[in-house]
């Protein structure tokens, strides 16, 4: 039976690509991420065409504006059938508050992105914050769960912290997750699928490691190996 706890990322250009891997991986996972890349070059109607072969969708499109807006295009995201949507949490309570406002009762649910996993301490500095990486994401991650957000987006290496500072039930998805055997590449805040599960991650959002990969069904299914 295809497993959600892997999502793969569907981060290329091509929609006939994209929809060629959904097929082949389709009987082991259930959950695929379109992101800005693919659904600016193909649009809702291949969210649409992707709903038809029987998967779930992550829409990772990251809404960050003033409240209305966002709730306009939540529920725009709705309306395709989407089973995770993520905003920014760094957009504020009032934003994320009337974000949740518009699934409730829908088949959707709100991921709060906290910081990119592209970004270090420095990187963070250099943007004008005070914290560090971790102490931010600690911070929007109370922000997110006080708005009503059930799940937040955020580096494996901050799982353990939010575990410990937030009590309530949480999904946390972590993007940039590598196999064992990987190198890490452009994600500076990342570990292996094993050790984000064993850190206490409920999803893994897995890109390169499985779409590069010569065969990505064989690639996906050495990686479920690896969390079982």
């Amino acid at each position: 039976m295809a497993t959600d706890k892997l999502i793969v990322a569907l981060d290329m250009d091509s929609g006939e690509q994209a929809l060629g891997l959904v097929r082949q991986l389709k009987s082991d996972l259930s959950l695929f991420k379109v992101g800005s890349q693919l659904f600016t070059r193909e649009g809702p109607a291949f969210i649409r065409e992707l709903r038809r072969e029987g998967v779930d969708i992550f829409l990772d499109l990251k809404f960050h504006d003033i409240p209305q807006t966002v709730v306009k295009a939540v529920k725009s995201a709705v309306d395709l059938e989407v089973r995770y949507i993520t905003i920014h949490t760094s957009g504020g309570s009032e934003m994320m508050i009337a974000a949740q406002d518009t699934v409730k009762g829908t088949g959707s649910e709100l991921l709060g992105v906290t910081v990119l996993t592209s970004l270090d301490d420095e990187a963070l500095r250099e943007i004008g914050f005070d914290h560090t990486a971790q102490g931010q994401v600690v911070h929007l991650a109370r922000l997110a769960i006080t708005s009503g957000l059930s799940g937040l987006v955020c580096s494996a290496q901050e799982i353990e912290t939010i575990r410990r500072q937030i009590k309530l039930p949480v999904k946390l998805i972590t993007p940039g997750i590598r196999s064992a055997k990987d190198q890490v590449g452009d994600q500076k805040r990342t570990l292996s699928a094993a050790e984000a599960i064993k850190a206490g991650a409920t999803h893994l959002v897995v890109g390169r490691p499985i779409t590069a990969a010569a065969d990505p069904a064989a690639a996906a299914r050495a990686l479920l190996a690896e969390i079982s």
